[in-house]
């Protein structure tokens, strides 16, 4: 099953709403301009999965709160045939991001479990949100730089940090690269 980040936009127009805020005073709680933060609750834009925390933890909820409500299991079991995978669609200066899902409780979870599979010819991924990841490079090499600071990573490489720092992801390898994350607290 493929989930595209649709439905984000208007789940967070209808938080917004319901803690009466406008969109400028959204944007100035996130650092997003206020056209950008349109676009999400139009449809037009999806941003990362790091810009989604932003704006979920601006509006003071856990990221799933931005996704549609979806019933099910206490136990969740992925098989590689039939994985929950999550696209994002790019704007012009970003890639589409995939990521497979491999656990998630949403607000129930202490953490979520995802591979991310990044081509070779993505920019530089931008990522900041309050909590913590582990990291784990299944495949491909990737560069990981906090400030000034650079961690070069490659198969069977991890690191594991606070993730409230802004921080940059990208791929060393002439192939895919794919990083089996662990983040808390949990987003899915």
């Amino acid at each position: 099953m493929e989930i595209e980040l649709e439905a984000v936009g208007r789940n967070l127009a209808e938080l917004r709403a319901a803690r009466g805020l406008s969109l400028r005073e959204l944007a100035d709680l996130t650092g997003y301009t206020s056209s950008y933060l349109s676009q999400i609750e139009r449809g037009d834009s999806v941003p990362s999965l790091s810009g989604l925390a932003t704006v979920a933890a601006s509006l003071g909820v856990e990221m799933a709160t931005l996704f549609e409500q979806v019933t099910g299991p206490k136990i969740h079991v992925s098989r590689k045939s039939e994985p929950l995978r999550l696209r994002t669609r790019p704007s012009e200066d970003e890639a589409e991001q995939r990521y497979a899902v491999l656990g998630a409780h949403g607000n129930e979870g202490a953490y979520t479990a995802l591979i991310h599979h990044i081509p070779p010819d993505s920019p530089p991924i931008t990522f900041r949100h309050f909590g913590e990841r582990f990291g784990l490079v299944l495949s491909g090499s990737v560069r990981i730089i906090f400030g000034s600071e650079v961690h070069d990573l490659g198969q069977n490489q991890w690191l594991h940090y606070g993730s409230h720092e802004e921080h940059i992801i990208q791929v060393t390898s002439a192939r895919d690269a794919e990083i089996l994350w662990v983040v808390s607290p949990a987003i899915f």
